[in-house]
């Protein structure tokens, strides 16, 4: 016998056949409790590795799932790929981990390698929710995808978070200590997150009665860059905001470091809310009032939404929306006379 034992070694040790050894590892059901003992204790004297290429030939599964996200680098996301990444190891499967940086020819690019890799399921986000190309690409797709705060393509399964509630309740706080003039910096429409924040924004206004054309809202993009580019704009203006809620995970460096290079002190000249919640937040001085969900869950429902998924193709179509709560800091005061 070799150094590496073959199945054959196995089945030979065990005095099964062949065939009874692959039913073993597969987990059928049809072979007895003193035969498979046999085979397990061969297994672990032999050492034998099975070819986990090969089963997954012959059983047309990979115990593969590819995660897709714009930025790892964000801690946010990081807290969502550690959660899915554990549940998915504890259930039998490897996660494939690789990154879109928004970018709509990366995100065709990877749908097609994921079906090359013969990956058994997907969670992912998309950088544009009304693209055609990129909604024909998704639908056709024959792999089960579970999105990550997306609403479209309708017929996915998908765990959403309540940014609407969240930015509502941001707003509603700032108009209870005085403030009219108030910014919103989000991404662009065409994705969820930024839609449903806009949404928040202007239903908490329209409840307080206030004049629409108090709000400002800015939109483009979710990163610190943006957020620096625009707080710097705005803070530029004979008119600015007197607050500013930086609408994205990684947005809140930016709009402090703006406010900051114009001298502006925090909450004295303009009070800051944080979209999502972070250590930068936390341990910002001030600390910074944040809207918080846990991206351990998040990471966890989509595991498991995925798993309901690869159990029954044909259920329905599977909807959770997590809750948001605004935490409250030192950010936020009324605004300056």
């Amino acid at each position: 016998m070799g150094d590496s034992p073959t199945i054959r070694d196995v089945a030979v040790a065990a005095d099964v056949a062949i065939g009874t050894v692959s039913r073993v590892l597969n987990g059928h059901k049809s072979v007895s409790d003193d035969v498979r003992r046999r085979v397990l204790k061969a297994i672990k004297k032999l050492n034998y590795e099975p070819d986990r290429v090969a089963q997954s030939m012959r059983l047309g599964v990979t115990r593969t799932v590819a995660f897709a996200t714009r930025d790892i680098s964000i801690p946010g996301f990081g807290a969502i790929v550690n959660a899915a990444e554990e549940a998915l190891r504890n259930s039998g499967y490897t996660l494939l981990l690789t990154m879109t940086d928004e970018q709509k020819d990366r995100e065709l690019n990877l749908l097609r390698i994921f079906q090359q890799r013969r990956v058994d399921a997907v969670i992912m986000t998309i950088s544009n929710e009304n693209d055609a190309e990129l909604t024909k690409q998704i639908k056709g797709f024959d792999i089960p995808i579970v999105l990550l705060d997306r609403e479209s393509p309708p017929q996915l399964d998908a765990v959403t978070l309540d940014h609407r509630r969240g930015v509502r309740a941001a707003t509603e706080y700032l108009h209870g200590l005085g403030h009219t003039r108030i910014a919103l910096l989000t991404g662009k429409p065409s994705t969820r997150p930024a839609h449903e924040r806009i949404a928040g924004f202007k239903e908490a206004s329209a409840r307080l009665g206030r004049q629409a054309s108090h709000g400002i809202v800015r939109t483009g993009g979710f990163s610190a860059e943006f957020g620096f580019r625009e707080t710097s704009s705005l803070l530029s203006g004979p008119n600015r905001p007197t607050a500013i809620i930086a609408g994205g995970m990684a947005m809140l460096a930016g709009v402090l470091k703006a406010i900051r290079t114009r001298g502006l002190s925090i909450p004295g000249d303009v009070s800051v809310i944080a979209g999502a919640d972070s250590d930068l937040a936390a341990l910002a001085t001030p600390a910074i009032t944040a809207v918080r969900w846990s991206g351990t869950d998040e990471g966890r429902m989509a595991v498991q939404l995925l798993l309901n998924r690869l159990g029954n193709r044909t259920a329905p179509v599977q909807r959770v929306m997590l809750s948001t709560e605004l935490i409250t800091r030192e950010s936020c005061a009324p605004p300056p006379k």
